[in-house]
């Protein structure tokens, strides 16, 4: 078999079996072949230098600094680390600077590990007798580097290693002439060696031009790299403090690298699902056991289905042993509401924050009507009404009543799960706000005399409900704004837990669970269930990749690492995920049987061209970032960084490089006025003019002919100016009967002005509410400008 020019780190370990003959030296590249760090990038280990302002920055501009004078100073185009801090601290003693240079020396060893599949490699060198070699661009000396490598490797490995060649000992870098230096000192031909490291210039093309054997070590396939370098970036939003003086860990970089399935959901499922269900897991362990040993006695995990199926799965595939502690249990927000309706200040509680927001129907089925007393109690939508009637006898005692048969019913499933009079439970499930353990608990402690706790993936209350509630992500760790951004869209994260079922609605009086249809479609199914296969492959295959995990691999770095990954996931997707998601929808879960698109780019396209991107502030959508991902980064990097930080920004602030338009104000008594408004840009070309028009007063006249000879016409409404920057905007927009003078409809959408004269005329809504003052858009894309169409024609 020929010697492949491009392995990936699966293959490296069987390397020298296509080996030609002839091979003597095993050459290896150093960092990120040989010896990897647990961070995104190199100069992440310099976060954790103890230097005022920041590390990262101040090493370098000293490194800079350092390789711009060496020329000068010595002839050399690499420098030592010694001239990189004799850069930084030029007044300092040199044995501060030494005192320096060994606490870099500890933060890389604190960082660095041996990559197992180069190990093996090694290994097979020695087994067949050859030499193995170390060609490396640092400015770590050979002795340096030598003992670098052993505090990452181990001494055993270190010492399988015969030479090692550093471009600051040589003064020349790789691809500047370090082989040559190489083929002297060993007395090798070219053809004697094979050189394999993860720079395809220094590794694979410098030494291939010497006709040195050379393979280019593929770490991450594009996606994979994308993602880890999205997920620094998100870390460093999510946590500022990344970057400056917290390196931006990454402890999953040898698993990605050894992902071999390439279709979108397995690498979803493997390289985002798999760390972040990881953690999740690890996390419960450890709240577990501290449980037990505050009651002292054993602890049930409860993990609630649906979403809590593949978290539980995770569970069981990380701790074997504990698997008959880990019990799947039913309960939805509707069946633990159905049971929490104890007395008249539960139902209270229950109904006063929903009026001003849920549908009557869905608050009064929670409330366990029949569906004819449904529709008597909400006949006529009044929410005023409504609670009145709720507040009859009649009705408090059928809710009362049936509430406490729906307990017995949430009661008999728990024994049926295993669960005993008396025990300790923890509630396990994805987040936010723990609604079903704020319904839930009261009833299983007063029925069950049961120890409650709920422990989720993130955690944001939005009030403090007093229960022993705790996430791996929460207020401990991240401020509101920080978590409450998670939140938004954790429907996503959801979705690809959830179990391929219906929701529970009801149990059966021996408790078995009554689910509602599922309504999910089967390219949702399988792409779920093939990203919750890879998840698992990933958590059972922990530590693959690592010889000996780095020191800075602990329980922080792993939440900061999970809560890194949730956040670019939500906020920063990739084409492959978006279109996985495009199959996606997500269900209400409250007793009915809506679902809701988890995302949709169409709509949120006419969203941008109609509303410009100041839209995504009061956009009510599951995953916006996840539509607008098509438009760019900075729409969807904007938009992660308003919500995490809740920026006061301002449709005035995005309102820039607008267009003039001439506009004529007509009122229904024949008097007039010319003006002009300013048409600002939306997105695609698009331009938006927000005319008023009082209470419906004046009729708008557009004259477009002024301004171009071909224009595109997107919308033209009508809407009322106390709601036109809600949500509530796009709903009771009133569409506009464009009247037309000296312009013809080519198309659907495209009118071409006869002339300067052009006039679109738009009259008043009739159906308006009186008094209620309104404004006229347009949103429109200039085709061919009057300019140029003048311009044309004397070209012509």
């Amino acid at each position: 078999m020929m010697l492949k020019t491009a392995a990936r780190a699966g293959a490296l370990p069987e390397l020298l079996a296509d080996a030609p003959p002839g091979i003597r030296f095993l050459s290896l590249d150093c960092f990120d072949t040989l010896i990897w760090r647990n961070v995104n990038a190199p100069v992440d280990v310099f976060a954790e230098l103890a230097i005022p302002g920041g590390g990262m920055e101040a090493r370098i501009w000293a490194e800079q600094k350092a390789r711009k004078i060496a020329p000068f100073q010595g002839g050399q185009a690499e420098v030592t680390i010694d001239q990189i801090y004799a850069s930084m601290m030029p007044e300092a003693s040199e044995a501060d600077r030494q005192a320096a240079i060994e606490a870099e020396l500890d933060a890389e060893a604190r960082h660095c590990f041996a990559f197992a599949p180069v190990r093996d490699l090694i290994l097979d060198a020695k087994r067949r007798g050859l030499q193995v070699i170390i060609v490396s661009d640092t400015y770590l000396s050979e002795p340096r580097l030598r003992q670098l490598i052993a505090r990452a490797a181990g001494h055993a490995l270190a010492g399988m290693i015969d030479r090692i060649f550093c471009s600051c000992d040589y003064g020349v870098s790789k691809a500047g002439g370090l082989f040559p230096h190489v083929l002297q000192a060993l007395g090798a031909s070219p053809s004697a060696i094979l050189h394999v490291g993860d720079n395809k210039i220094a590794d694979q093309d410098a030494p291939a031009k010497l006709g040195i054997h050379s393979v280019h070590f593929e770490q991450f396939d594009a996606d994979a790299e994308q993602r880890l370098r999205f997920e620094a970036v998100a870390a460093s939003i999510i946590e500022p403090a990344t970057r400056i003086t917290l390196p931006a860990c990454q402890p999953h970089r040898a698993q990605v690298s050894l992902r071999v399935a390439q279709d979108a959901a397995s690498a979803l499922g493997h390289d985002v699902l798999g760390p972040m269900m990881h953690s999740f897991a690890h996390w419960i362990r450890h709240e577990a056991a501290a449980m037990e040993a505050r009651l002292g006695k054993p602890v049930k995990l409860l993990f609630l289905l649906r979403d809590g199926h593949l978290p539980m799965q995770a569970f069981n595939a990380l701790f074997p042993d504990m698997k008959g502690r880990a019990i799947a249990v039913e309960i939805s927000r509707f069946t633990a509401g159905a049971a929490s309706f104890t007395d008249e200040a539960a139902i209270t509680r229950y109904v006063t924050p929903e009026l001003a927001t849920a549908p009557l129907p869905v608050i009064a089925r929670q409330l366990l009507f029949t569906r004819d007393e449904v529709a008597k109690l909400t006949r006529d939508y009044d929410p005023f009404a409504f609670a009145e009637k709720l507040r009859e006898p009649a009705n408090q005692r059928k809710i009362l009543s049936r509430s406490r048969e729906a307990a017995q019913r949430l009661f008999a499933h728990l024994g049926r799960c295993g669960v005993a009079q008396g025990d300790a439970v923890m509630l396990v499930d994805l987040g936010y706000n723990g609604s079903v353990q704020n319904l839930v608990e009261p009833v299983l402690r007063s029925g069950m005399e049961l120890d409650v706790a709920g422990r989720y993936l993130l955690l944001r209350e939005n009030f403090r409900s007093g229960l022993d509630k705790a996430g791996l992500f929460d207020v401990r760790h991240y401020d509101f704004k920080m978590l409450d951004s998670l939140a938004g869209a954790i429907a996503v994260v959801e979705q690809l837990c959830t179990l391929a079922q219906g929701s529970v609605v009801d149990y059966k009086p021996n408790g078995a669970p009554v689910r509602s249809a599922m309504g999910m479609k089967n390219a949702q199914s399988e792409s779920r269930d093939r990203a919750q296969a890879a998840s698992l492959d990933f958590i059972v295959s922990i530590g693959a990749g690592v010889v000996s995990a780095p020191a800075s691999d602990d329980v922080d770095a792993r939440r900061r690492m999970a809560a890194a990954i949730l956040a670019r996931l939500l906020f920063l997707p990739q084409e492959s995920e978006v279109a996985m998601f495009g199959d996606f929808h997500h269900d209400v879960n409250l007793g009915t049987r809506e679902t809701l698109k988890i995302l949709d780019p169409d709509a949120a396209t006419l969203g941008l061209r109609r509303r410009g991107v100041f839209y995504a502030k009061n956009a009510m959508r599951i995953h916006l970032s996840g539509e607008l991902q098509r438009h760019g980064l900075p729409f969807n990097l904007s938009i992660f960084g308003t919500k995490r930080f809740g920026l006061d920004l301002r449709k005035t602030d995005f309102d820039v490089g607008a267009m003039a338009l001439p506009v004529l104000l007509m009122d229904s008594v024949g008097g007039h006025a010319a003006t002009t408004i300013d048409a600002h840009p939306t997105a695609e070309g698009y331009y938006r003019a927000l005319v008023p028009i009082g209470a419906g007063r004046y009729t708008v006249g557009l004259q477009l002919g002024q301004l171009f000879d071909w224009v595109q016409i997107e919308e033209t409404s009508f809407h009322y100016v106390d709601e036109f920057m809600t949500s509530q905007a796009n709903e009771n927009a009133m569409a506009a009967s464009p009247i037309l003078e000296g312009m013809e409809q080519a198309s659907a959408d495209l009118y071409r002005c006869e002339g300067a004269h052009g006039f679109m005329m738009a009259p008043p809504p009739m159906i308006a509410e009186a008094g209620r003052a309104m404004l006229f858009s347009l949103v429109f894309r200039p085709v061919v400008t009057r300019a140029q169409a003048q311009f044309q024609q004397k070209a012509a």
